[in-house]
Formats: structure tokens, C-alpha cells, sequence
């Protein structure tokens, strides 16, 4: 790029040298795709549509899926049910002699008395003691419901519910998915995802193991057996009606810290390299602060500087549209408070240790501390690796673990070099996009950020804006954070934008994270489009979900910056998006909006000399030829690299590729590329 070419990328040059590489994490069932799959059916393709785990990830044998938090027919079902509950002071149901008529227990897999913390597996239990229900569903019907708090009298506010059929087949699905993925990715996968979640031996058909009960910031939960009563009738419709009798219940389950305890700790670069930009969240209300010092060795520091931070949340009006904007099960809960600390006169390229806390009641409620490297200087030669990345989604079983598994291997990545075992440290992750797949479902912001935070709170996390966090079509008006004066955001007639976002619109993620900013005639704008530098490499984040073309803000900030950029100090230039300009896959909508891009801003590429072109959005790896330009290789244009590999349903590979010139390399596995930049 610039005073280097850009086929260099594989090579050591004079000044620098950007060396490109997959980590599959299934090695064992990769194939050599070099002589890619050709098809020419140009019939219409669509990719796989996603599961929204429910907050207890339940599965349901009648669909041979995990249950749908969006569409949870049960949920319905449970909101026009008549609840029995005999007494009118909302007393619960008692037996003849004071005791519940069925006996619930929960059991800790941690051997504490302090409640449960985030992320424990428990195991909750029940006993019929009085069977009243119909012979013909043998209770299969009946639901189990979690409540939060416990004392939540009404029986419409709960966070997951589930019947005692789901149940068992959420319980049979767990023992597939250990045997499954332990075999097939040749990983330990009881070691590597579910740490001390041991699961405990049970011979009985009434039980139902939750391997990581989720973040909930409330102080108690319970959970509630409600059975279908002998007044349950069957209408015209065949459907049967819904009566409920509470017939047990396991009483209050104290939730460890539940509010002060700080959750989702996740670090980033500003555009000053004495700084760091720290993120985490809490349920209770407080100052944020943050204590941080140079790293003395390999355990110990003095966290002598303290930063205090500001504190934010959002509501369910604040959202443009459903089903982002309904607070009911599945949908929007509160997200609690979301706090961002800067730290400050940090010392460049050098080791901190950190901890973030919250004041509340008499003193601050400590995290536990963590360590990061501070940024490298702009125009440092020193090597460093960087992970690139898109499309990642929750971490839970509803996508068969692909997110667990990227997360558990960047963390891999950075104990690795810290045990002397790779070259060059990991010192940054870049994420093209699509990185929750929350989509109204708001409990996922929480699961995802609690699964990339052993990596996210040591090393920056950078992100992109994709579809599934901002494409709407209606409500942006006053609720948009990016700008747009549109109330429908960015709708042109080549696009498939659509409501992939579940009408978050981009709130939830510019609550969540503060990304390097530029002031002036040509401002960067939020998480959506903007620019850093670090050590010899300029990355420009743009948004492929927003307006680009000549003349739009975007386009004439990324022409400024790509004019302003140092080659000197940078001779690589990395530009990013959530959406490639160039893939080879059959989805033709998709594919129409490469096109429109490419027509809109590949000349500024050509024109300044960008060297990489990374994205996500396919599920699927795909590497383009050097130079590729006007879909021309060897034509002054950069390379394209598309890496939605992080978690997400990967695109069927029996579809195989459109006929093309520029596809060197295509993999459908999950994975991630790691960059290295050297002398």
C-alpha cells in the first residue's frame, strides 16, 4: 500500500510486512477448497435463519430446534392463561400440612452458601407428590417459570418458562452436544466451555441442568412448577385451554452480587495511545471508577491512578421499533447501567493492571483485576498480531457453541504468547459486525459480552456496526443515534435492509461501546464510521448499513481520511465493513449490494492505495486475488477478505460459487484471521 505493493501482504518487505492467516476451529474436517465449488443455478438463495435462544437456552424435540425467545409460542400461551392461585392476597398455594403440593429444589454446583454467581451451572429438581393432570400428557404440559425477583406476585413476569417436555429434551440435547462437539472438533469441550460447570449424575427424568444461569440483576429468583389442572378443557379448535395451578415452587435463590458486581468488562482504543477506554456494567446505580497502575511482574501492581467514569442506560422507548421496543418475556429488560471509564497518562506499550468498580451502600464493589498492554505509538515497527472477525452471535447452545468456541481461542491466542508459545503478541480484536444478534432480544447483549470478556478485558475490542444492529424500518426519527434524518434509516432501492436489527436500530451498541473519535470539518460518527492508527497500520471502520455514496457525510469523511493518512508513519491502510464489495456466493441480494458499493467507493481504494479489504456478513471465508479492482485482479485495487467465520450458522457450502475471477481461497468453517505486522 502506498510506497509498498500490496501483494507484499504474504511476504516481509523492506518497511513492513502484513502476514494473513485462518485459524479453523474445526482442523480436522477441513477440506482444500482451492478448487472452489462452481454452481449456476442463479435461482434465489437465502441464508439459514438464526434461533434466538431463550435466557435458559431451551430446546424442544418437536422442532429439532432450540426454542425461539422471539416467537416463543409458550410464552403466548402462558400471557392468556388463567394462573390458579387460591388465596387472593397472592399467598402461594400451601398443602394440607403448610407444604408445597410438589416439591421443587435447586442444587449449586458450587459449593458455596453465597448465592449464585453469573455464569454457575445449578440444577433444579422436582417430586410429584399429586399428579392431577390428564393421563394423557402425563404432565408433560405442566411449565416450569423462572421469576425474578422471587417475590414477584405476578405470575406474567417471568424471564424464561419452559414445560416439563422441553425440559427433558433441552436435558437430552446437552449430553448430543458434549458428545457432538467434543468428537467432531476434537476439542475437550466440558474443559474448554464449561470450566468447573460439572455436570452432576442424575438418573431421574424430573431434573433440569442449567450450565450457566444468566445475568439477571436482581438480588433473588425462584423458580415456579405451574401444572395443567383437571379444569383444563379442549374447545372446538382442538387446542387445549390454558389453567394453571402452582404446584411448587423452590423458594428464594440468592443471586451472588447480583447488582453491584461489575459484568461485561470490555476495553478499547481512543485516538490518543496514552489512553484506554474501559466498559462495564451494573445493576445498581453508583459512581464508576476505575484503579489501574503499571504491572510490577507477573502478579503484582500498585493501582495508584484512579479514573472515574460516566454511566448510562436506555429504555424500551428509546428502541425504533418491535420487537426491540416490548417489554415482555424474550424481549426488552432493563440493561442496567452501562459505565465507561478513561484511563489516562498511560505510559505507551506498557503493561497496566486494572480493576473497575462501584460505589454503593458503604464502600466500592472491586471486579476482580485484569491486565492489558497499553497502545503501541503511531509509526512503532515493534510486531504485533491482531484478530479480524464478523459475525460471532450469542453464545449459547441455540447456535451449536461457534461463539463459545472463537472466544475460548482468542483467549487461547493471548496465553499462549504470554507462556512463550507464539512469536508476536495478539494485541487487538477487530469485529466487522453482527456481533450479538440480540435483535430485540435484549438478555443476549449480557450473554455475549459476558462470553468475550476473558479476551475483551485484556486486549481492545473493536467493533463495526452490522445489519443485526442497526438495519430498521420504521421509528428512527429522535431514536436513531447515528443521525440519519430518516425514519426508516438507510432503505436504497439495490439494498436488502430490512429490520435485521429487531428495531434496536443501533442503541444498544452505542450504549455498550465508545470507539475512537475525530472532530471537525469530517467527524467520525460514533461506532458507525471511524478511523485509528496503531503502531504502522491505519484501520478506517466504515458502515456498510449507512448512505456511502459521493457526496454523503460518510464519503467525504473516508476520502478525508484516507487523503490525511501518514504512509510514512503508516504505509498500511486497512479498510473495514460489515458487508464485502466482493464474495462468491449465490445470495444474490446480498450480492446486488456489493455491486452498489463497489460503484459507490472502490475507486477512493484504488486512489489511496488501500492494502486490505476485511468483512464479515457471509458466514463463510473468502480470500480474493491481490490487486482485485473492477473485479479485475492485479488491477491497483487491494485484497478482500471476508471472515464472518465467528460463531454464526455457516453458509451452506452445497451451494457452492458463482462463476468469478477473483475467489483464490473459500472455506465454510468457524474460524477467525490473524493479521501479523513485522519488520
Amino acid at each position: 500500500g502506498g510506497m509498498m505493493p500490496a501483494h507484499l501482504i504474504y511476504a516481509v518487505a523492506a518497511a513492513a510486512a502484513v502476514a494473513v492467516a485462518v485459524e479453523a476451529l474445526a482442523p480436522n474436517t477441513a477440506t482444500d477448497k482451492n478448487s472452489h465449488d462452481v454452481s449456476d443455478n442463479r435461482k434465489p438463495k437465502t441464508k439459514r435463519l438464526h434461533t434466538t435462544p431463550t435466557v435458559l437456552s431451551v430446546y424442544d424435540d418437536n422442532t429439532s430446534n432450540f426454542v425461539d425467545a422471539l416467537s416463543n409460542s409458550l410464552y403466548g400461551d402462558l400471557r392468556s392463561a388463567k394462573f390458579m392461585m387460591p388465596d387472593m392476597d397472592g399467598t402461594l398455594l400451601r398443602g394440607r400440612n403448610g407444604e408445597m403440593v410438589d416439591t421443587l429444589t435447586v442444587t449449586m454446583d458450587a459449593d458455596r452458601r453465597d448465592g449464585v454467581k453469573f455464569g454457575e451451572s445449578i440444577t433444579i429438581s422436582w417430586e410429584d407428590k399429586n399428579d392431577d393432570t390428564d393421563d394423557h400428557d402425563n404432565g408433560e404440559d405442566s411449565v416450569i417459570a423462572l421469576y425474578c425477583p422471587a417475590e414477584e406476585k405476578n405470575p406474567y413476569k417471568f424471564r424464561d418458562a419452559a414445560k416439563l417436555s422441553q425440559i427433558r429434551s433441552t436435558e437430552k440435547k446437552h449430553a448430543e452436544l458434549l458428545q457432538t462437539y467434543g468428537n467432531k472438533n476434537n476439542f475437550d469441550i466440558d474443559s474448554v466451555l464449561l470450566s468447573t460447570k460439572r455436570r452432576r449424575a442424575s438418573t431421574s427424568l424430573n431434573t433440569w441442568w442449567i450450565p450457566s444461569f444468566p445475568i439477571i440483576r436482581e438480588p433473588t429468583c425462584e423458580f415456579r412448577l405451574w401444572k395443567r389442572s383437571s379444569h383444563s378443557t379442549r374447545n372446538e379448535d382442538a387446542s387445549r385451554s390454558s389453567v394453571l395451578t402452582l404446584a411448587g415452587r423452590t423458594g428464594p435463590i440468592l443471586l451472588y452480587l447480583s447488582l453491584e458486581n461489575p459484568t461485561s468488562i470490555h476495553i478499547a482504543l481512543t485516538s490518543d495511545p496514552t489512553q484506554m477506554v474501559v466498559h462495564f456494567i451494573t445493576g445498581a446505580i453508583g459512581k464508576p471508577f476505575a484503579e489501574y497502575g503499571v504491572t510490577k511482574d507477573s502478579s503484582t501492581a500498585d493501582l495508584t491512578m484512579r479514573a472515574e467514569g460516566t454511566s448510562t442506560t436506555y429504555e424500551a422507548s428509546d428502541m425504533c421499533q418491535p420487537p426491540a421496543n416490548i417489554t415482555e418475556p424474550g424481549k426488552f429488560i432493563d440493561p442496567g447501567q452501562l459505565h465507561t471509564t478513561i484511563l489516562t497518562d498511560l505510559v505507551p506499550d506498557t503493561k497496566y493492571t486494572y480493576r473497575v468498580g462501584l460505589t454503593s451502600g458503604q464502600g466500592i464493589v472491586w471486579s476482580g483485576t485484569f491486565n492489558f498492554r497499553s497502545a503501541l505509538p503511531l509509526g512503532s515497527s515493534k510486531a504485533h498480531s491482531f484478530i479480524v472477525y464478523g459475525d460471532q452471535g450469542c453464545p449459547d447452545d441455540g447456535w451449536a457453541l461457534g461463539g463459545n468456541l472463537t472466544a475460548e481461542m482468542v483467549r487461547r491466542e493471548l496465553d499462549e504468547y504470554d507462556d512463550g508459545n507464539r512469536p508476536y503478541p495478539v494485541r487487538l480484536v477487530h469485529h466487522a459486525g453482527d456481533l450479538s444478534y440480540a435483535r430485540g432480544s435484549a438478555y443476549l447483549w449480557d450473554a455475549w459480552l459476558d462470553m468475550v470478556q476473558p479476551f475483551a478485558s485484556r486486549i481492545p475490542l473493536m467493533i463495526g456496526v452490522g445489519n443485526h444492529e442497526y438495519d430498521h424500518t420504521a421509528g428512527g426519527l429522535g431514536r436513531d443515534p447515528s443521525g440519519v434524518s430518516t425514519d426508516d434509516g438507510f432503505r436504497p432501492s439495490w439494498g436488502n435492509f430490512a429490520t435485521d436489527s429487531g428495531g434496536e436500530c443501533g442503541v444498544p451498541i452505542t450504549k455498550r461501546f465508545l470507539m475512537p473519535q475525530t472532530q471537525g470539518n469530517y467527524s467520525s460518527n460514533g461506532v458507525f464510521w471511524y478511523s485509528y492508527s496503531y503502531g504502522m497500520v491505519h484501520t478506517i471502520m466504515i458502515s456498510s448499513e449507512h448512505d456511502i455514496s459521493r457526496g454523503s457525510p460518510q464519503s467525504k469523511w473516508l476520502q478525508h481520511d484516507l487523503r490525511s493518512v501518514n504512509r510514512t508513519l503508516t504505509p498500511w491502510v486497512i479498510l473495514e465493513s460489515h458487508r464485502p464489495m466482493y464474495h462468491a456466493k449465490p445470495y444474490w441480494a446480498d450480492n446486488s449490494v456489493g455491486i452498489a458499493m463497489r460503484a459507490e467507493f472502490e475507486d477512493l481504494l484504488r486512489r489511496y492505495h488501500v492494502d486490505v479489504f476485511f468483512a464479515g456478513h457471509y458466514h463463510s471465508y473468502l480470500r480474493t486475488c491481490d490487486g482485485l479492482y473492477g473485479s479485475v485482479c492485479s488491477n491497483g485495487g487491494p485484497i478482500h477478505i471476508t471472515v464472518g467465520t465467528a460463531g454464526a450458522h455457516l453458509d451452506d457450502e452445497s451451494l457452492g460459487l458463482y462463476d468469478n475471477v477473483w475467489t483464490e481461497r473459500f472455506l465454510a468453517l468457524w474460524g477467525y484471521g490473524r493479521v501479523t505486522v513485522y519488520n
